[in-house]
């Protein structure tokens, strides 16, 4: 396409054709990185909702997809927060979540994000993705953060189909207070039944931390595996044969 007719076309189809460039692996690096450019000097909120799509694709070899999306990540933190919508929504509906959410997690500050990525989650728990990889990704994500409403949500997803977002949301809520994670852990653990990983991930959990069974000894202490016990206190132990 010649410049003129690439000017006299609609926003919307120059934004197309740029999308499908961007999102093409084995092309010409130059050729993405130039309808990358171009996308975000548009600047509109369809053109960096496209841009975003060179994270749908990985290239070849490594380090130049790397280096790729890094650029992008650059610029789109450079932008600031008319870049947080299109991230939203990259994050709302697609799979690969890492970079987007790194991005959206170095425009806000902690409180922000926090609450973005809460909004997110009880987003994906309402509409569950054709996948759980981004459910897993974002909740691992929330790693070092402190949220009442972000730790409120995580715990639905002990309830999770898939067992990799399960482990993810124990591992982030057993980084929580005691107080207020134990006792929905427990609830998961003896509600996992047939899930092994599941109940090794939270067992581990409670050794590591010292945490007590207070409150649900007698089905703990019924279901552990053989290489587990409980102290006089009720605290989880590992048992050495």
């Amino acid at each position: 396409m010649s410049l003129f007719s690439f000017l006299q076309s609609t926003p919307e189809k120059q934004i197309a054709k740029l999308r499908k460039k961007v999102k093409e692996p084995h092309g010409d690096a130059s050729v993405r990185e130039a309808a990358a450019d171009k996308l975000f000097r548009m600047g509109s909120k369809p053109a960096l909702r496209a841009l975003l799509d060179r994270y749908t694709i990985n290239v070849s070899p490594s380090t130049q997809d790397e280096r790729e999306k890094d650029m992008v990540k650059s610029w789109l933190v450079q932008l600031g927060k008319p870049a947080v919508p299109p991230v939203i929504d990259f994050l709302k509906n697609e799979r690969a979540v890492y970079w987007p959410a790194r991005i959206l997690r170095d425009i806000l500050d902690e409180p922000e994000y926090c609450l973005e990525l809460n909004n997110i989650l009880e987003f994906l728990w309402e509409n569950p993705p054709a996948t759980a990889f981004p459910k897993t990704q974002l909740i691992r994500s929330a790693e070092g953060l402190s949220s009442d409403g972000l730790t409120s949500t995580i715990k639905k997803y002990l309830e999770d189909e898939d067992d990799d977002v399960r482990l993810a949301a124990i591992d982030f809520l057993a980084a929580c207070s005691e107080d207020s994670t134990r006792e929905d852990l427990l609830k998961c653990y003896l509600a996992a039944e047939d899930r092994a990983r599941i109940r090794l991930q939270i067992l581990d959990n409670f050794v590591e931390k010292g945490w007590t069974v207070k409150g649900f000894r007698p089905q703990i202490e019924d279901s552990l595996p053989e290489d587990f016990g409980l102290t006089r206190e009720g605290r989880i132990k590992k048992i050495r044969r």
